[in-house]
């Protein structure tokens, strides 16, 4: 026998021992098998298939709209990504991918081109308007258009467009003493606009105003006229001073403050505005006193924010003081006229509410403390582990002063750090590498709650059985 023909003998016998392919052990599953998507696509699909650690699989798409964007291969636990295109159809249409050998299904609704529009008029003052917009509902691929039938209309912007868009229009000012009515199509709707006639009638957005004896410096009334029409503002009474809008034309604003009052009686002033007169009723200067509350309601955590406002007499003069060791006033201990004390509440470690109080201004301020509750949570709840040796960590979120401790279930997870603690930890652990040869499940109990976690099976191929190699020399 040759050497040739021997060597080739001993590649036969080699060939025939080879192990089973790895594959052939592979199980697959996806967490879903389906999706609908809506007729404008999406950029954020995502599906996670999962089998064993060694397992190899690919993913790829069977229809030109549905785009692969992450996880084209993987071994192991993994999650494929996708986008799905715009239906420009007006059917729906079904699309699929191959995922680990399974077929995943993508369903997506037709493009239905029918309009509407966030509203079909508008009502406009004499002096027009500026900022007039109005929204387009259509089909992602459905074009419209928008324009004006009056001259006294114009569309700024959104003349045109495709899908969801918003058209803004400008109205000018109406010069003539009678209402007027102009439209515009909008994706084949009519928008109406209803624009008042322009008449010298004046109005006031209030005609008097209350102001504590401290005064205001920011007093404001609104004056509604036509675009044409002027028109005045004058103080009657030498505490009150028009600040701005002494005079104007159509919409305007007089802007006036008023002096503070040092007498025990109240006191009434006027202004003519656009020949209308406006009362300011000011209060007496006395010593009453109010808060702005008379009671808050705090976590068990504590506040570091409270805050009350004090309103008083100008020349008034007020204290503030804690009646119970865990509210402190930061500031505001005392003052005189209008201001504000703030205060923090220590955090409750009892399994009690609590209620303590503050003097204001000789006014009883009532702080109510919720109870510190030792209800906990993990986060994560559960984990998956590979079968090789790995490390994990839980967090605990419970309250400030409330204990727990965490124990291992089985022996193959080790609890490396946070075995005990008090208000928010965490908890590290082992897993030791499975060599069972299948998957197992293991928890941990973390403050009364249990923590489970699955670990998958070793995939070392199986050894070839009864290979017997004769070399031939």
């Amino acid at each position: 026998m040759s050497r040739r023909t021997r060597r080739a003998l001993v590649t036969v016998f080699v060939l025939l021992g080879q192990p089973a392919a790895a594959a052939a052990q592979c199980s697959y599953n996806l967490s879903a098998t389906s999706a609908s998507v809506p007729s404008t696509g999406t950029t954020a699909g995502a599906v996670s298939v999962v089998t064993g650690t060694a397992c190899s699989w690919t993913a790829t798409s069977n229809a030109s709209w549905i785009t692969v964007t992450g996880g084209a291969s993987g071994t192991g636990f993994g999650t494929v990504t996708y986008r799905v295109a715009a239906n420009p159809g007006t059917s729906p249409r079904t699309g699929t991918m191959t995922i680990a050998g399974i077929i995943f299904t993508v369903n997506q609704a037709a493009n239905s081109c029918s309009y509407s529009l966030s509203a079909t008029s508008a009502s406009v003052p004499s002096t027009g308007s500026t900022a007039g917009a109005v929204s387009v509902v259509a089909g992602t691929a459905c074009s419209w258009t928008a324009v004006s039938n009056a001259s006294w209309i114009t569309v700024t912007s959104g003349a045109s467009g495709t899908g969801l868009g918003t058209v803004a229009y400008t109205v000018a000012a109406n010069p003539g003493t009678s209402p007027r009515t102009g439209t515009m199509t909008i994706a084949g709707i009519i928008f109406t606009v209803n624009q008042a006639a322009n008449s010298c009638s004046y109005s006031l957005s209030a005609t008097s105003a209350l102001v504590p004896s401290t005064g205001s410096t920011a007093g404001a009334v609104s004056v509604v006229a036509g675009t044409a029409c002027a028109w005045t503002a004058v103080s009657n009474a030498n505490w009150i001073t028009v600040t701005s809008g002494a005079s104007g034309t159509g919409l305007g604003t007089v802007a006036y403050t008023v002096a503070a009052n040092a007498g025990s009686s109240p006191r009434t002033g006027t202004m003519t505005i656009a020949g209308i007169t406006f009362t300011v009723n000011q209060a007496a200067d006395s010593c009453t006193y109010s808060l702005s509350a008379t009671s808050a309601s705090v976590p068990s955590t504590g506040s570091t924010a409270g805050a009350v406002s004090v309103v008083a007499g100008t020349a008034c003069s007020w204290t503030a003081v804690s009646n119970v060791a865990w509210i402190t006033i930061t500031s505001g201990a005392s003052g005189t006229g209008l201001g504000t004390v703030a205060y923090t509440v220590a955090a409750n470690a009892g399994s009690s509410p609590r209620t303590g109080t503050m003097t204001i201004a000789g006014i009883i301020f009532t702080v109510t403390q919720a109870a510190a509750s030792c209800s906990a949570a993990l986060s994560p709840t559960s984990a998956s582990a590979p079968s090789t040796v790995s490390t994990g960590t839980v967090s605990v979120v419970v309250g400030t002063g409330c204990s727990w401790t965490a124990t291992s279930a089985v022996g193959w997870i080790t609890i490396t750090s946070g075995a005990s603690g008090s208000g928010n930890g965490a908890v590290t652990y082992t897993v030791a590498a499975n060599t069972t040869g299948s998957a197992r499940t293991g928890t941990l109990n973390i403050a009364g709650l249990t923590f489970s976690i699955f670990q998958g099976q070793a995939t070392t191929p199986n050894a070839p059985q009864g290979l017997r190699i004769v070399v031939i020399r």
